[in-house]
């Protein structure tokens, strides 16, 4: 089953839970100053929620990777409806008002945006390896993920602050992402850490797999090395989860590293760690029962 198929289920397994009634809707922006049409990267729209120009209401922001599958009327009803969800959240005072910035990927170069060159360059010869067979099956000599990090703190959030009545505090700042783009907002969390102080890394590709799906045993202690770099919690919150199927069932190890590892720099589950594990398969297969439970905390 692929994702669209996932993500056709995971979609119809919400429209009854967000209800019917008719209400004041948010609308979306397309930024004019960036993405495709401007000739500098991915496509960039910006959801904002019914009232955001009035009360002088300072909201948080939601950075949303594949953003191409962000709200309700993307890919043919094929998406996260993270605009519909964050809207009845915010009227029922469970999160905090939000605005979502959807940051589209590169169509072919996906793999390449979201792997860490970080990851690459501390990975042992297998790890290795195994990027650079994807990187030449795309044509590439190397990654672009470094410069994707430094576009989004240099270029993209000052912009954002500049023109929307977001806080610029980096607790009010979450970058969200699912499969091999919640690998990326893993490292957004650790790499841009005055931008972002809330992560969530849904269903991520910890273990690198490409399509002979070999395990990488070291990837786990390196993982945790990596996210040792965050340091102490300073009131930051990070989700990650993981399905029980399919290419998922083998993410528990990262999991638990990763979250072993922050626990004994005081980082406490409930508080600024949250780890779950889902009955369901790969990423979007879980959108349905899961993405509530993640904005809910994530922006609560």
């Amino acid at each position: 089953m692929n994702r669209r198929t996932f993500l056709s289920l995971a979609s119809a397994a919400v429209i009854p839970a967000l209800g019917a009634r008719t209400r004041l809707q948010g609308r979306i922006e397309t930024l004019a100053d960036f993405g495709a049409g401007a000739g500098t990267g991915p496509r960039i729209r910006v959801w904002l929620p019914p009232g955001h120009n009035e009360h002088g209401i300072v909201h948080r922001t939601l950075y949303m990777l594949d953003g191409q599958y962000a709200f309700a009327d993307d890919s043919d009803g094929t998406n996260f409806r993270a605009d519909r969800r964050v809207e009845r959240l915010m009227a029922t005072g469970t999160i905090e008002p939000t605005i979502i910035v959807a940051i589209d990927h590169l169509e072919a170069d996906r793999f390449l945006q979201y792997m860490p060159q970080a990851i690459y360059e501390r990975g042992n010869s297998g790890v290795r390896a195994t990027i650079e067979r994807e990187m030449a099956r795309l044509g590439a000599q190397s990654l672009v993920s470094a410069e994707f990090v430094q576009f989004l703190e240099t270029r993209l959030k000052p912009y954002i602050q500049a023109h929307y009545q977001t806080s610029g505090d980096r607790l009010d700042t979450a970058i969200f992402g699912a499969s091999m783009a919640g690998v990326m907002a893993g490292a957004l969390f650790v790499e841009a850490p005055r931008m972002f102080g809330r992560a969530a890394c849904m269903s991520p590709n910890w273990a690198i797999y490409d399509e002979r799906m070999i395990d990488h045993p070291a990837l786990a202690s390196l993982w945790a090395a990596y996210f040792r770099q965050l340091g102490a919690p300073e009131g930051r919150r990070l989700w990650l989860d993981h399905g029980t199927e399919m290419m998922d069932a083998g993410m528990a190890p990262h999991q638990r590293s990763i979250a072993k590892s922050l626990e004994d720099l005081d980082w406490r589950r409930g508080c600024n760690l949250q780890t779950r594990v889902y009955d369901a398969g790969h990423a979007f297969a879980q959108t349905a029962t899961q993405m509530d439970d993640v904005l809910a905390w994530l922006l609560a």
